[in-house]
C-alpha cells in the first residue's frame, strides 16, 4: 500500500529545496542584470550575445549531467552506490577535457561567433571583453552542476542549494563592486560582471567537490573507488552520454534557435534586443518555482525504474502535476497583470520598459503548458526514451518557432510583438505534443525492458 501523505512529503522534501535553489540561482542573475540594466544599451547587448554563445555551452554539459542525474538515481535506487561514484566521476573526467579545448578556442577565437550577432564595432569590442574573462570560469561551472547532479541523484537537494547561496552572495558583492567600483576601487562595467561570476562559480567549485569528498561527511565518504579516477569505463561514458546527449540536444536547439532569434530581434534594433533580454530575466523571476520540476521528475520516475514500482512512478507524476498546476496558475496571472512592475524591476530605461512590457504579457499566457512540459519531459527521459523530449524540442523551435519568426520579421515584416507571439504559439505546440506521446508511451509499455536493465 503507498501512502499518499508519504508520498507527498517525499516530493517536497526533493522539490522544494530545488525550488529555493533555482530562486537563490536565478536571483544573483537577476540582481545582476538589475545592475547591467544601469550601463548603456549597447553594455546590455554585448553582454546579450555572449550569453548566448555561452549558454549554448551550458545546456551541453548540463544535458550530459542530466544524464548521470537519471543513471546515479537508478543505481542509487537499487542500493548500488559505488556505482553512483563511479559514474559522476568518469562524467567529470571527460566533461573537463572536452571544456578544457573549448575555453583555449573561445579565449583567443570568439569574435568568429560573437560577429554573427552585430557588425557594431562598439558592442563587438565590449562582448570580446567580456568573453575573455568568463571563459575562464567554465570549469567551476563544469563541477558545480556535476556536483549538484550527483547530489540530486541521491534525493538530496539541499546541499545543492545551501552552495548556491554561498554562490549568489558572492556574486552579488563581488558583482556590485566589481560592476560598479567601491572606494579606490574602480568600476569595471560588463567586465565587472564577468569577474564576479567567474569568481562565484570557482567558490562554489571548490565548496561543492569539498561535500561531495570529505571522509566524515561527504557524500562519497562510504563509499570506494572502482579503480583509477583517470581509467575510462567506455560501457559507463556510453550510459551516460546517450541518456544525456539528447537532453543536451534538447536544449541546445533552443540555444541554436535563440542565436537566430537574437539575430532576428537585432534586426529591430539594440533597443528591441535589450528589451528582449531584460524581458527574459523578468520572465524568469515567476519562472523560478517551476524550473526544478525537470530535474524532480527526472530523479523520482528513475528512483521508482531503480525499484521496479511502476505504480509509484505514476503516483510521482500526478501529484507533480498537481503542484505545477497550481505554481503556474499563480504565476501566469502576475505575469499577465503585473508585466510593467517586472520590466521597472529590471531597468529603467523607459524605451526598453515599452518594449519588454509587451513580451512579458504575452509569456504570461503560456506559463501553464511551459511548466507542464518540463514534468513530462523529465518523465518520459526517465522512462528510458532519450531521444523523445529532444525530437518534441525540434519540433516547436524548427517547424513552429524559426520559420514563423522569419516569416514574421522578414517577409510579412510584421512588428516586433509578432515575434513574442510566434515565441508562445512555440511552448504550446510543444506541450500538446508532449501530453500525447506520454499517452502513447504509457499505453505501450511504460517501463521497457532495455530500461529495466540498465544498471
Amino acid at each position: 500500500m503507498y501512502e499518499t501523505k508519504k508520498i507527498k512529503r517525499e516530493i517536497y522534501h526533493i522539490i522544494i529545496p530545488m525550488i529555493l535553489e533555482n530562486i537563490l540561482q536565478i536571483s544573483a542573475s537577476l540582481i545582476t542584470t538589475a545592475m547591467v540594466g544601469r550601463l548603456l544599451a549597447n553594455d546590455i547587448s554585448a553582454q546579450g550575445i555572449c550569453v548566448r554563445i555561452t549558454d549554448t555551452l551550458w545546456v551541453f554539459y548540463k544535458g550530459v549531467a542530466i544524464g548521470a542525474t537519471v543513471l546515479i538515481a537508478r543505481a542509487y535506487g537499487a542500493g548500488k552506490k559505488e556505482n553512483c561514484r563511479k559514474i559522476m566521476e568518469q562524467t567529470l573526467l571527460t566533461e573537463l577535457a572536452v571544456v578544457l579545448l573549448v575555453q583555449i578556442f573561445l579565449f583567443f577565437r570568439a569574435d568568429i561567433f560573437l560577429g554573427f550577432f552585430s557588425k557594431d564595432p562598439q558592442i563587438l569590442t565590449l562582448a570580446q571583453s567580456y568573453m575573455k574573462i568568463v571563459v575562464i570560469g567554465f570549469t567551476g561551472n563544469v563541477i558545480m552542476t556535476l556536483v549538484t547532479a550527483a547530489f540530486q541523484g541521491y534525493g538530496n537537494t539541499k546541499t545543492p542549494m545551501y552552495i548556491a547561496a554561498a554562490m549568489n552572495i558572492v556574486n552579488i558583492v563581488c558583482g556590485y563592486v566589481f560592476i560598479f567600483g567601491i572606494g579606490p576601487l574602480k568600476g569595471m562595467g560588463i567586465q565587472g560582471a564577468a569577474a564576479a561570476l567567474v569568481t562565484a562559480q570557482t567558490f562554489g567549485a571548490v565548496l561543492g567537490l569539498y561535500l561531495l569528498y570529505n571522509k566524515k561527511k561527504g557524500l562519497f565518504s562510504d563509499t570506494v573507488r572502482q579503480g583509477s579516477f583517470f581509467k575510462l569505463d567506455r560501457k559507463c561514458i556510453y550510459e551516460v552520454y546517450t541518456t544525456g546527449i539528447p537532453a543536451a540536444l534538447e536544449s541546445m536547439f533552443w540555444q541554436f534557435s535563440a542565436i537566430i532569434l537574437s539575430k532576428i530581434i537585432l534586426s529591430y534594433g539594440a533597443a528591441a534586443f535589450a528589451a528582449y533580454q531584460l524581458g527574459i530575466q523578468a520572465e524568469t523571476i515567476t519562472e523560478m518555482p517551476a524550473i526544478g520540476f525537470s530535474t524532480a521528475s527526472t530523479t523520482l520516475a528513475a528512483r521508482a525504474i531503480g525499484k521496479r514500482d511502476q505504480k509509484l512512478q505514476k503516483i510521482y507524476f500526478k501529484e507533480l502535476l498537481k503542484v505545477g498546476t497550481a505554481i503556474s496558475v499563480v504565476t501566469s496571472l502576475l505575469l499577465i497583470l503585473l508585466p510593467k512592475v517586472f520590466m521597472q524591476m529590471m531597468t529603467n530605461k523607459p524605451e526598453l520598459q515599452a518594449i519588454g512590457v509587451v513580451y512579458v504579457f504575452v509569456m504570461g499566457f503560456i506559463q501553464i503548458p511551459q511548466n507542464l512540459s518540463r514534468i513530462y519531459n523529465g518523465t518520459i527521459r526517465a522512462l528510458g526514451y532519450k531521444n523523445t523530449p529532444m525530437l518534441v524540442a525540434g519540433f516547436g523551435i524548427w517547424i513552429v518557432r524559426i520559420p514563423l519568426c522569419l516569416l514574421a520579421a522578414f517577409v510579412l515584416k510584421l512588428p516586433i510583438t509578432a515575434i513574442w507571439i510566434v515565441i508562445a504559439l512555440d511552448q504550446l505546440s510543444r506541450f500538446c505534443l508532449s501530453v500525447f506521446l506520454y499517452g502513447r508511451i504509457g499505453k505501450k509499455n511504460i517501463f521497457p525492458a532495455d530500461t529495466l536493465e540498465m544498471e
